[in-house]
């Protein structure tokens, strides 16, 4: 194991025969215990580790690769799980006398508990080096924000090796009386202004005693000059909500939107190897990677893996400023003129175009009775049960693999209904032919989620799934803006020309 780790460090190995590397010396560990002397302590691991994914967070695919691969290089790993409360990371730590505790998260909100809980370290006296790791977090969040929290050290988990890289780093240290929890490792600690953490070095904060001035916001609400006001709106083919069903949306549809460099890449880890040649890699993609994906299309129909079901809808609104207003569809379809139902305020850009998502819908002093579609799609809780069925048999490779199979059958079908929506709305001959076309947004308007730049509000998908009714297919967000079943994703559409990715 210790060399696989240095080809998948060095990029020479990819991630899934890591993970059969390790499945394979779990067997043998597993055939070889019973004949093994067992050492006075009972306990013959190089160090103790405990992990757990932070509260209001369900993403578990980071923490648990971490897991395989530390107890399969001698570590004990004390896995605790998802929505671990820090009361219970406190008392596993202290339970198992752990020389280390890592902190995951994939949620932004993820990263203001982690701040939380090292400020709950502090009260604590624990001092021990923690490992922060997740897709939200950066490197500059974790060694500045987070450190300047925490009393003791944090280091920045990039991927699993990168922890077990530091602990095989902090257990010698330690014995060899080189590591001191508030400065780090010895040998590399500078007594100055400079704090030195796992080779990152930091310097610290400026302090001043000056307050900050207290100007007043201005918020700029003036429409961009470079949306046109002066379009087609269209007529949805009804106002309100429909349920989409499995039946409703054939897997061969599916699939053929799936983000094949995403899953293979991103998910799946085959990335390509530093100065591989593209076609090398391309026929390494077909021999070897694209028959894994043939294999797990059959089993997730033939075996029923996932369940797909969706919502969506077309909502009447008019826009005001940088608010969009939302009126009741059955008022509508009844003729009737009514008050808003609701509204969502989006940011405006404060340089260039000026664009705030606002502003691709019509005004509401045009008079002009606009359409708002939204979705919402998920493959449901098999997914997550299954995905922890196959990480409780050790069988690694194929946890990787189904995992990434259900993330991205997801997305696929968000592309999937965002296609039908633009269908409906009579600009499907305007979408490209071929998949990468599509997924670089060569068709007509955009698809915005919740929590990213142009609509960062996260609270706003609280009335999104209300107003989609998205109780129906099983679908809601807990009161840490977590979305259940986990593999899910909701979406607001605009169908104006001028809509692409934007950050506010």
């Amino acid at each position: 194991m210790k060399v696989v780790g240095e080809l998948f460090g060095s990029g020479q190995m990819q991630l899934p025969f890591v993970l059969q590397s390790a499945q394979t010396m779990k067997a043998a560990v597993a055939y070889l215990e019973p004949f093994m002397e067992k050492s006075e302590s009972g306990n013959n691991a190089k160090g103790t580790f405990v992990i757990a994914t932070v509260k209001g967070d369900v993403h578990d695919i980071g923490k648990n690769l971490v897991d395989i691969i530390l107890s399969n290089n001698g570590y004990k790993v004390v896995n605790l799980g998802i929505k671990q409360p820090v009361d219970n990371i406190i008392s596993a730590y202290r339970e198992h006398n752990a020389d280390c505790i890592a902190m995951s998260g994939l949620l932004v909100k993820s990263t203001a508990f982690m701040k939380d809980n090292l400020e709950v370290f502090n009260q604590e006296g624990i001092t021990v080096p923690v490992i922060l790791g997740g897709a939200a977090l950066t490197s500059k969040f974790v060694y500045e924000d987070c450190q300047n929290t925490y009393k003791g050290r944090v280091i920045y988990g990039k991927d699993a090796f990168s922890d077990l890289t530091f602990m095989d780093k902090l257990m010698p240290a330690k014995k060899a009386g080189k590591w001191e929890d508030f400065k780090g490792f010895l040998d590399e600690f500078v007594q100055d202004e400079t704090i030195t953490t796992n080779g990152q070095s930091q310097q610290s904060p400026p302090q001043t005693d000056q307050p900050e001035p207290d100007t007043p916001k201005v918020v700029d609400t003036r429409r961009s000059e470079a949306v046109a006001v002066d379009i087609e709106r269209p007529t949805p083919p009804f106002w309100g909500v429909k349920v989409l069903e499995p039946v409703d949306m054939p897997f061969d549809e599916l699939f053929w939107y799936l983000d094949l460099q995403a899953l293979t890449a991103g998910q799946w880890q085959f990335r390509k190897p530093q100065g591989q040649p593209r076609e090398e890699y391309n026929q390494f993609l077909e021999a070897k990677v694209y028959p894994i994906l043939a294999e797990w299309k059959q089993r997730i129909i033939a075996e029923n893996l996932l369940q797909p079901r969706a919502v969506y809808g077309y909502f009447p609104c008019q826009s005001e400023g940088n608010t969009l207003l939302i009126y009741d569809p059955e008022k509508i379809k009844a003729g009737e003129i009514s008050e808003p139902i609701t509204s969502f305020e989006f940011p405006r850009q404060r340089s260039g175009r000026r664009l705030c998502i606002a502003d691709f819908f019509a005004p509401k002093d045009s008079g002009k009775i606009d359409v708002f579609p939204m979705h919402a799609v998920t493959v449901g809780q098999i997914a997550t049960d299954y995905a922890q069925k196959l990480f409780a048999a050790d069988d690694y490779t194929n946890y990787l693999y189904f995992h990434g199979m259900a993330v991205q059958t997801a997305e696929a079908m968000a592309e999937w209904l965002h296609a039908r929506i633009r269908r409906e709305l009579g600009f499907g001959g305007e979408d490209a032919d071929n998949i990468r076309d599509i997924l670089k947004q060569r068709y007509r308007g955009s698809r915005y989620s919740f929590g990213y730049p142009a609509c960062p509000n996260m609270q706003d998908q609280y009335k999104q799934l209300d107003l989609l009714k998205a109780e129906v297919i099983g679908l809601y967000m807990d009161e840490s803006e977590q979305l259940y079943p986990e593999q899910s994703t909701t979406a607001i559409i605009t169908y104006h020309p001028a809509a692409k990715y934007f950050s506010a």
